[in-house]
């Protein structure tokens, strides 16, 4: 098993143990509808579920922790119940799924919206599918706000745009806004426009309607998951629809909905932590809301040891479902930049230009004003296997702190190259490198390819992540690398 817990988590992580793994929660709407298979995979019940805010690779970090996801098939849904495989982002929020404790089976992508920016409203704020989007420039709240896909800054987006948002729900009083944690231009429209918010103004019947935001759905066409599950106000919703069918009307917005999962907390067997931004916090009632699930808090250890829970600070819960649907928590850690990295990568040098622009697992890192240790008398270049700690910018790290060392034994490794003796059957090809050696690169069904496929390899320059075994590279994704 290739985990590593940075300092601050491995306490986190031995408490967490300590307290066993009997009951937690499972959110259905990011489980594929949590009756007992993942979206189209089937892959059947898993031994724990971690939903959050990923903020570094090593291999795989979500909210501090990390997960071996050497052999996790890593899939987005495009379509309602149709899985295809993806790769993950800085600032995405995923739902890991694993059958032994810190391996990941399967990491599910999932974005919050999808579609048109409908308004610009302030330099941190737009409106998109009558939904109010609100970037964080704050660790102390939750992750900074990533930008990708052309967009460097808040600034660059641009009402009419197709923008895919990860975010969290956050509740305050009757106001509902997606807090950001990544925001990315899309090429162009999605097959599929994707909503999340807060159900409100549910009319039940033969043509059920409710409200998000400002958007009217008409949900008497749609498929409802989990199956047999009623609609209700307070609930938070993720929607699929075809683009077709968002209309302007006097009243707002409007939408037909093709599928809509409901998201729900059910006792269950699993090992679970769900992240979030604290809202309507009640400090006698020893309870506060993540979204629109209430979490009890009166057991819990908060971690760090002298921590306070504010609203809008972002915390990783673990607990068990009580009987009313609540989160009864065993465990809170306050995430706030301060007693750990914002964010944490492990890898190769790519791209190398100066030390304030270059990239390691495919995320800009500026090292400008970062401690070097164990690094070459010559400075950073491309190849250097580093591990890396610093804060989130808008777009990309801002390193505190640059390690260069050796490449471990099974660790997550980059290549760059040409790509030559392709074989679809054997399922490989060799990478012919500017400077360095030569090496074979294989792949699978699991692995993720990025503006390139097995039928257009041959001789594209490209960019393989993988591990090395037995002198191969087994790779997780090969991208153009254009």
């Amino acid at each position: 098993m290739n985990t590593h817990f940075p300092a601050p988590h491995r306490k986190w992580r031995s408490l967490l143990t300590s307290l066993g793994f009997a009951l937690c929660f499972a959110f259905v709407a990011s489980c594929g509808g949590g009756d007992g298979v993942v979206g189209s995979g089937g892959t059947g019940v898993p031994y724990g579920v971690t939903q959050g805010t990923v903020n570094g690779f090593g291999s795989i970090v979500v909210d501090g922790v990390s997960y071996d996801d050497r052999t996790a098939r890593v899939v987005t849904e495009v379509a309602p119940g149709q899985d295809v495989l993806s790769d993950v982002k800085l600032g995405d929020r995923v739902s890991l799924e694993y059958q032994t404790a810190g391996v990941a089976q399967v990491v599910r992508v999932e974005s919050a919206l999808a579609g048109p920016v409908a308004s610009i409203v302030s330099a941190n704020q737009f409106s998109m599918l009558g939904q109010d989007v609100r970037v964080n420039t704050s660790a102390i709240t939750g992750p900074v706000t990533q930008f990708g896909g052309g967009y460097n800054q808040p600034g660059d987006v641009r009402a009419g745009d197709s923008i895919e948002v990860h975010g969290l729900v956050v509740v305050q009083g009757s106001a509902v806004s997606i807090q950001a944690t990544r925001v990315d231009k899309m090429a162009s429209a999605p097959p599929y426009l994707r909503v999340t918010g807060v159900v409100a103004n549910v009319v039940g019947g033969a043509s059920p309607v409710f409200a998000l935001g400002t958007l009217r759905i008409d949900a008497s066409g749609a498929s409802t998951l989990p199956a047999g599950v009623l609609l209700a106000n307070g609930q938070t919703v993720t929607l699929l629809a075809l683009p077709g069918t968002l209309v302007q009307a006097n009243t707002g917005p409007q939408l037909t909905a093709a599928q809509i999962r409901v998201a729900g907390v059910q006792a269950s067997g699993l090992d679970a932590y769900q992240s979030g931004a604290i809202s309507q916090l009640d400090t006698l009632a020893k309870t506060f809301t993540l979204g629109s699930l209430v979490v009890r808090y009166a057991g819990a250890v908060i971690t760090p040891t002298g921590a306070s829970l504010e609203n809008g600070h972002y915390v990783q819960v673990r607990g068990s479902a009580a009987a009313d649907g609540a989160l009864a928590a065993s465990a809170v850690m306050v995430r706030d930049g301060e007693s750990e990295a914002e964010a944490e990568l492990k890898g190769n040098i790519t791209g190398y230009v100066s030390s304030s622009s270059f990239s390691v697992r495919g995320v800009l890192v500026d090292a400008s004003a970062a401690v070097l240790i164990g690094c070459p008398n010559t400075g950073l270049a491309d190849g250097l296997f580093v591990e890396i700690e610093g804060a989130l910018a808008t777009n990309g790290v801002v390193a505190t702190k640059v390690q260069c060392e050796g490449e471990p034994g099974g660790a997550t490794v980059e290549r760059e190259g040409i790509a030559s003796a392709v074989d679809q059957v054997a399922l490989r090809f060799t990478l012919t490198p500017e400077e360095g050696n030569v090496i074979v690169v294989s792949w699978s069904d699991a692995t993720y390819f990025g503006g390139v496929s097995p039928a257009t390899l041959a001789g594209k320059k490209v960019h393989a992540e993988g591990s090395i075994v037995n002198g191969v590279l087994v790779a997780r994704q090969v991208r153009l690398n254009d």
